[in-house]
């Protein structure tokens, strides 16, 4: 912790030391962190990436922890958190057929869901539901009922690691499914979205809508990280692993979930080397099975 000491004296925000990345990430599971920083302001943050350059170490944006798997060796490095200080969410400008919100990194996707909907502007329907925060749904280009981020983007603000900022329009960035791609080191602060004026009703009625059918559909009662594996272009990857006869099964804790099979849950005392050997057996035997090969949507850091 003494290493800390002159960071921790120039910003405003909370630096931790050996944190359990098990208290932060939505599988309860995973080592400790070396550092756990919560910038309060884009000084701050400019400051921590400053000192990580200096000292050679490296770091990475932690977002809300649901779509994260920590191993079991914890991650050596710093964990950066923008869930204290990037919270901004507003809306700053638009016309009779759209408007503009904007919603910085840190705060919950929820929240901007919400904030659409009370203002009657639609466009954030589909994100109703998915946990995590602004910043991981931007970087992850989360998406469901066949729309995704990148649909409502306008902007996105970026720091370098060099904290240098930028704002970045739509038409500059390359996204794909899942995946925003930016330059390594990089920290998404927040982005502006594009959504149209609707009937407020209309667009809460939607949300709702959408709200029930995942938890209809998905596992909610016991601790997970969200869709395990991304849908390959020959249909929805939890179909293969049901067809492939795998629901249900689990090493250890660590279960395919028996309400939606690209789900793995922690039923209390799994460890990550579980799930990843869960992940594992999955992607072997619906290949053996169907000749489809699984990618992960969930990201895997730390040592084992």
């Amino acid at each position: 912790m003494s290493d800390l000491l002159p960071l921790s004296g120039m910003i405003k925000g909370e630096i931790l030391a050996s944190v359990p990345m098990s208290d932060y990430t939505s599988f309860r599971v995973g080592g400790r962190v070396d550092y756990l920083a919560f910038p309060s302001d884009i000084q701050d943050l400019q400051k921590i990436l400053g000192w990580c350059k200096q000292r050679g170490v490296r770091y990475f944006v932690l977002g809300n922890g649901t779509n994260l798997l920590v191993r079991d060796g914890g991650v050596r490095g710093m964990a950066i958190s923008l869930s204290r200080g990037f919270l901004c969410l507003e809306e700053v400008g638009g016309g009779p057929e759209e408007n503009l919100i904007l919603a910085e990194a840190g705060g919950p996707l929820g929240k901007l869901v919400e904030f659409s909907s009370e203002k009657g502007l639609a466009g954030m329907e589909f994100a109703a539901g998915i946990p995590g925060t602004v910043g991981g749904a931007i970087f992850m280009n989360a998406g469901a009922f066949k729309e995704e981020m990148k649909g409502v983007l306008h902007s996105v603000r970026l720091m370098d690691p060099e904290g240098n900022i930028a704002e970045k329009g739509k038409n500059q960035l390359r996204f794909s499914y899942r995946s925003l791609e930016v330059e390594k080191g990089a920290v998404i602060l927040g982005a502006q979205f594009r959504l149209r004026p609707e009937n407020g009703q209309k667009v809460k009625a939607k949300v709702e809508e959408n709200i029930r059918w995942r938890r209809a559909k998905q596992p909610w009662d016991l601790p997970s990280a969200g869709s395990v594996f991304k849908n390959p272009v020959q249909g929805p990857a939890g179909r293969f692993v049901e067809e492939a006869g795998l629901k249900g099964s689990r090493i250890g804790d660590a279960q395919v979930s028996e309400q939606h099979a690209n789900f793995i849950v922690n039923r209390g005392k799994a460890r990550a080397r579980d799930i990843l050997a869960l992940v594992e057996i999955i992607r072997e035997k619906v290949f053996k099975e169907k000749g489809v090969w699984l990618e992960t949507e969930i990201q895997v850091v730390g040592e084992d």
